[in-house]
């Protein structure tokens, strides 16, 4: 019997999964807390003390980060691309160049089994199956055993590129203890992550308002323009296929997460939201972009109808597969600095907000039906303002922040 801790509180631990990835026994167990946070849960009948564990956490160690070498604003000019991602489709561009060369793309699906989406990370290799990893999933995915995958196929000699938060980048990183030439990775600008339990019982609660099971759930769904529109899929309860959309701000687990109530405790404490990277390449939306580069988006033929991207080169590998792709994209070159001050992530962690400790006790004794009507008691003037922001065209609304932007200063 072992008497190994992994953390001692939940601020030091991110649910990564590299601890459960390494362990030679299987000692190590994801397990959900009383909020549906999962972190790991050792067997000490099991385990025998090697202390791997330990050693790949990231998470407690010194911190390797990567400065940005380049930073730029782009879109790729695949209308396919474009119109599957939260953003400018930068992921899918560098995903494609690796599918193309027989490579693994690795990142985060959301998967309907069981009558239940499951937000997981699973392995792609071929470009019909790449529509699984495009768009935002505003929850954080199950890892599993991707790490172990990952360096299966990176033994083989095959490229691959590892999509995910930070952390679980950092997390890969750890767990294979070493660089991989053929290996490839992609971070994102993360506010923090919220549970997949409170997902699905946020889902099962909008089942019951449509007598009908969901299968596909889309954040950030383009076919009515950009910005935080959900598509949601469903069978009704004759069996037939429909399509609703909501605004997200209209919908409890969305406007939650946007108000950055619900993320992991870890979150509020993340020391990946700064500058300096984990990845490769970092990508995210271009908040601010007209304020920016006001002049270069007067002659740029990428638009915020169709979403447009930051990106950071923290390597040179990173860099160079940019380059190669370039003739596939939109772009021009901007700053960190100019990139990070639209984006919290990149100067400090998200806060912990009052509220945030009023929901979960209210979760904890009235489960996520109490959430939810907490949520339409507290928007219940709100709605309104959402539903007119949303007829607003797009370029009224991008004039009216560039007036409020002169204004304060």
């Amino acid at each position: 019997m072992s008497s190994i801790e992994l953390f001692q509180n939940k601020t030091d631990c991110c649910g990564c999964s590299a601890c459960y990835n390494v362990c030679p026994r299987k000692a190590i167990s994801m397990q959900k807390d009383e909020y549906g946070y999962v972190y790991p849960v050792i067997d000490q009948d099991k385990c025998v003390g090697c202390g791997l564990c330990r050693k790949v956490c990231h998470y407690q160690a010194d911190k390797e980060l990567r400065t940005p070498i380049k930073a730029y604003a782009a879109a790729g000019k695949k209308e396919e691309f474009l119109k599957k991602a939260a953003s400018g489709g930068m992921f899918s561009l560098v995903a494609d160049k690796i599918l193309e060369e027989g490579g693994v793309v690795f990142g985060a699906a959301m998967e309907y089994h069981n009558n239940t989406l499951i937000p997981k990370h699973i392995a792609v290799e071929s470009k019909e199956e790449l529509f699984k990893l495009q768009g935002s999933k505003y929850v954080q995915s199950f890892i599993g055993n991707t790490y172990a995958e990952a360096k299966k196929y990176l033994a083989d000699g095959r490229k691959v590129l590892f999509s995910g938060t930070p952390c679980q980048i950092e997390g890969l990183k750890g767990y294979l203890g070493r660089e991989y030439e053929n290996l490839y990775t992609i971070d994102i600008i993360c506010h923090g992550v919220p549970n997949a339990k409170w997902f699905q019982d946020y889902i099962k609660v909008f089942e019951t308002k449509l007598q009908g099971s969901i299968y596909s759930y889309n954040f950030r769904d383009k076919s009515r323009g950009q910005g935080m529109n959900a598509r949601i899929e469903y069978y009704d309860k004759n069996g037939k296929a429909k399509v609703i959309y909501r605004d997200g701000h209209l919908t409890s687990f969305f406007h939650l997460f946007l108000k950055m109530n619900i993320y992991r405790d870890n979150c509020y404490h993340c020391p990946y939201a700064r500058k300096e990277r984990a990845a490769d390449i970092t990508i995210g939306d271009y908040w601010g972009i007209y304020e920016e580069h006001a002049d270069e988006m007067k002659h740029s033929t990428m638009s915020n109808s169709k979403g447009i991207s930051c990106v950071l080169l923290n390597s040179d590998k990173g860099l160079k597969i940019f380059e190669q792709l370039m003739s596939q994209m939109d772009y021009f070159e901007s700053t960190v600095d100019k990139i990070a001050k639209h984006n919290m992530q990149l100067r400090e962690p998200t806060q912990y907000t009052d509220e945030r400790f009023k929901l979960f006790d209210l979760y904890k004794n009235a489960g996520y039906e109490g959430i939810e009507k907490y949520f339409r008691k507290s928007i219940r003037f709100k709605k309104y303002f959402y539903q007119l922001r949303s007829m607003a065209p797009k370029g009224l609304k991008r004039k009216l922040k560039q007036m409020i932007a002169k204004v304060r200063g």
